[in-house]
């Protein structure tokens, strides 16, 4: 319906979040909302509120430099690779950072969404619920707005591309086995690591955390970032390009440079270099199946692997 222009008679051009700004504003209403209604139900909940999200725009920032950083390295390398004189598209244009602006906007608006200061309601859960449910709103409305672009260049559609069925399965089964195995030996070489896993642990790992993510970072901003960099190689069936580069060493970032809800800050090397490795194996599943729920189910996969060896040993 939305796809048909009575006008021209045919569908609509590809609107993209980079062709225009009428998302921008919209996305910001959920956060709004939720920053009003703590401001009236929490005492000192303005100044709470305030704080919170300051805290979010900090470490928001922190990625956005970092992208900024490795779009600026890219850029430099694919420079001293075409020398003077070379005849490719300069990538290096207004067009490209306006792409990394709507990336960095992105940034910003997840980063805010999980750690502004949760609603009482959401006091009892053991983790932050409000954030991903946030972040699910605004990309709602964002893909409310830009259908097409959504179900064609993001991959919110159930089909995949043909042939890529079995290297996915094949992908996704071999992580989830991997995880398995993996916590099952650490507890019977070390049984103090086990740990009890809760079905709300189940459902946050096999829900819309790891889905959020996914439409975040694998789809809208890696499809932006591959409408301005291209996608000129093919890797094991996929076509991919400098955009699963630079949404991976920024996913890696934002898993290994940590703030938690009161503002601390600390470093996880280890978790940002995995970050970092599962963002191109995100990016590559998500490029070779044309479609986001490869992507989700892939994500889910250690998770649940970890919390399934936990439920065998325990």
């Amino acid at each position: 319906m939305g796809d048909h222009d009575p006008e021209t008679g045919g569908a609509q051009p590809m609107v993209r979040p980079t062709e225009t700004a009428r998302w921008v504003i919209p996305v910001l209403i959920p956060l709004a909302a939720v920053f009003v209604a703590y401001a009236l139900l929490v005492p000192d909940g303005p100044a709470e509120a305030a704080r919170s999200v300051a805290v979010a725009v900090a470490w928001g920032s922190t990625l956005v430099l970092a992208l900024v950083v490795t779009v600026l390295v890219v850029l430099g390398g694919m420079a001293v690779r075409r020398g003077p004189g070379g005849g490719r598209r300069r990538p290096g244009s207004l067009r490209t950072w306006l792409a990394v602006a709507v990336v960095g906007y992105l940034i910003l608006l997840t980063a805010v969404s999980g750690r502004m200061a949760p609603l009482p309601v959401f006091d009892p859960l053991e983790h932050h619920w409000q954030g991903k449910v946030l972040d699910l709103i605004w990309l709602a409305i964002l893909f409310g707005l830009l259908r097409r672009w959504a179900r064609t260049e993001v991959g919110l559609r159930v089909t995949i591309a043909a042939g890529s069925a079995r290297p996915a399965a094949i992908t996704i089964i071999s992580v989830f086995g991997f995880f398995v195995g993996l916590t099952v030996l650490a507890v019977v070489l070390d049984p103090s690591t086990v740990a009890p896993v809760s079905a709300e642990r189940i459902a946050y790992d096999a829900t819309i955390p790891n889905l959020t993510e996914e439409l975040i970072w694998r789809g809208a901003m890696l499809a932006v970032l591959d409408r301005a960099f291209g996608t000129p190689r093919v890797v094991l069936g996929a076509p991919v390009g400098w955009g699963i580069v630079i949404t991976s060493v920024v996913f890696g970032v934002g898993h290994g440079v940590l703030i938690d809800l009161a503002g601390g800050w600390s470093v996880n090397l280890a978790g940002g270099v995995f970050a970092t490795v599962m963002g191109l194996a995100l990016g590559w599943i998500w490029a070779r199946t044309g479609s986001v729920w490869p992507a989700f189910l892939l994500h889910c996969a250690p998770e649940l692997g970890v919390d399934v060896g936990m439920l065998m040993t325990g």
